[in-house]
Order: structure tokens, then sequence, then C-alpha cells
């Protein structure tokens, strides 16, 4: 990835909302990695993607619902043994009290395929990968989180930034 389609540490914790230590831990941790550059007097420099920032934001809605980063990587845990795409920004997660649930929508045949909830994490571990049926509206689009941050941020150059992030809102 080229240094220049990134987004800086500064950038990132601007458009995503976390803290430095909050960005080190979820390296720490394996749920985030940022690229590094060179040595800049002594130190490289860190580089995260568009679709790192997208997960970053959606582990911090997440977060935002009282959900654990032990849970996350509970969530992220079951989704690579069940051999589902393991990425959270493209999963509509909803959490009810300690249960985190991931709402599939199939919307091809809409009478004999209502979106169905599949169970990816309780503190109790109890009914993992069940499916239930849930009636919720949508979660709010990360994207147009984003871009709301990068167009409000004194930090971010709101032009650079249009050229490099992959999506725009709807």
């Amino acid at each position: 990835m080229s240094q220049m389609m990134g987004f800086t540490r500064k950038e990132t914790m601007q458009l995503t909302g976390c803290t430095s230590s909050r960005l080190a831990y979820l390296e720490k941790v394996g749920l985030i990695i940022p690229y590094r550059y060179g040595t800049n007097s002594g130190r490289p420099t860190v580089v995260f993607s568009w679709e790192q920032l997208l997960e970053i934001r959606a582990i911090r809605n997440l977060r935002q619902e009282d959900v654990s980063l032990q849970t996350v990587r509970k969530i992220i845990e079951f989704l690579d043994q069940s051999e589902y795409d393991n990425r959270l920004r493209n999963k509509q997660l909803v959490v009810v009290e300690d249960e985190v649930f991931w709402i599939e929508q199939d919307w091809s045949d809409f009478g004999a395929n209502m979106p169905t909830a599949l169970k990816v994490a309780s503190k109790k571990n109890k009914g993992i990968g069940q499916y239930v049926l849930l009636v919720i509206p949508p979660l709010i689009d990360i994207v147009k989180d984003i871009w709301e941050a990068a167009q409000n941020s004194r930090v971010i150059d709101f032009q650079s930034f249009k050229e490099r992030a992959k999506a725009v809102p709807a």
C-alpha cells in the first residue's frame, strides 16, 4: 500500500475517534495491524488503510454499546472458526444486553428469506451460532460517520481525504 493512499496515525485518530493508546492496544491484540514505512528519526511512519479505518470505527461503535474488546475478539474468532469473513465493517451487528447478533439480510426472495440474526457472542457463551429472529432498523452507516469526521476536522485536509477515501456516503 502506498503511503499516500493510507491515513496517518493522527488522521486515523481524528477520523475514527480513537485515542493513540486505543490504536496501540488494537494492534497489540492483533485486531488492527497498521502498515509501517521507513524510519523517520528512528521511528517508522505508521499508516492505516481505508478498510482499517472502517474496521476501527466498527469496533468503536461496538465499544459504545458496552461490548468489551474481549467480546470483539470472540466475535472475530467465531467468524473465523465458522469460515465466515471476519471483517466487522461489513456486518450489521446488534447488541442486546450482553449478547451480540449478526443480522444477515437476503432480500432476493423476501417471502421466504426474512433477515436472520446469528448469535456471535455472549458473556455466558450460550447459544453461539444459533439463528434467531430480530426485527430492527439498520445500523448507522460507518462510511458516513468517517466522512462527517473528516469534514468537521481541523486536522484533516478534506480535499486530500476525498482522494484517499475508497467509498463515498450514500
